[in-house]
């Protein structure tokens, strides 16, 4: 869920784990590291899909939206010294991608694409600027840098880059 400040977003989310019966809320501003919790299940009163809409229920009284597909902008991170043929470095990136997106609340990976020989992963992210950022410092934490860009899709549909933070 988001919330819109005066300046910025703020998201909230939570998930439940069947397995481990936990329920994990994470929440902080849009592309930064955020904070969580959890709660076990047991100190609940309810079935896991009820808890989960009053919780949401009460996040809408205090600002809180649900995310809305116009809320998310995509971009494409491209590698060009890695080939679309290399599906297991794809999935590995992918993974990278969503954490570094997820922990700052800003998006996730929505898979990769075919594009001129390259591999490149596709992105659904709220600020463009911020995942950008993100993306590139976990990418040359990774050490996975070298000949990496950043295009964000315009409503128009043209494409434009995304320089690497200064």
């Amino acid at each position: 869920m988001l919330k819109k400040n005066e300046k910025r977003w703020s998201y909230w989310e939570v998930w439940y784990d069947e397995t481990e019966h936990l329920y994990t809320v994470h929440y902080g501003k849009v592309g930064e590291v955020g904070d969580h919790f959890s709660v076990v299940a047991e100190q609940v009163e309810g079935r896991p899909d009820e808890v989960l809409q009053s919780w949401a229920e009460e996040m809408k009284e205090q600002g809180y939206e649900a995310m809305r597909v116009d809320d998310l902008h995509q971009i494409i991170v491209r590698f060009a010294h890695l080939c679309e043929s290399e599906i297991e470095m794809r999935y590995l990136i992918e993974q990278l991608l969503d954490e570094c997106l997820g922990r700052t609340g800003n998006g996730h990976s929505d898979g990769g694409e075919d594009s001129e020989r390259t591999l490149a992963v596709i992105c659904r992210v709220i600020d463009t600027k911020k995942a950008a950022a993100a993306v590139y410092e976990a990418m040359f934490n990774t050490e996975l840098w070298a000949g990496i860009s950043i295009i964000v899709k315009q409503e128009d549909g043209n494409f434009i880059p995304l320089s690497p933070p200064a």
